[in-house]
């Protein structure tokens, strides 16, 4: 189990791609045996107990989700509508 959290600044010049780089810093094991590969909390590149991912940060403004529960609304609006005429057309 993992847990990573990102805290992150506001501003113009902090969006973008992003690093994330995560090590493990500590290990432990039932039988007591060290790991023959890599050290914990080194920062050596190229160990298999470091790995990084790339974040892309962006600014999603409200105006998009506005759009779509407008235009959602409208659909549903044009069915109602629609049933409506066509039961008074075809059944009254």
């Amino acid at each position: 189990e993992v847990e990573i959290i990102l805290t992150w600044v506001n501003g113009e010049n902090n969006l973008g791609r992003k690093v994330n780089v995560a090590e493990i810093s500590k290990d432990d094991n039932p039988s007591k045996t060290p790991d023959i590969d890599s050290t914990p909390d080194n920062k050596v590149p190229g160990e298999d107990d470091i790995d990084d991912a790339p974040v892309l940060l962006v600014i999603k403004t409200g105006i998009e989700v506005a759009i779509k529960y407008i235009s959602l609304t409208g659909i549903i609006i044009a069915i109602v509508g629609v049933g409506a005429i066509g039961i008074k057309k075809f059944v009254l």
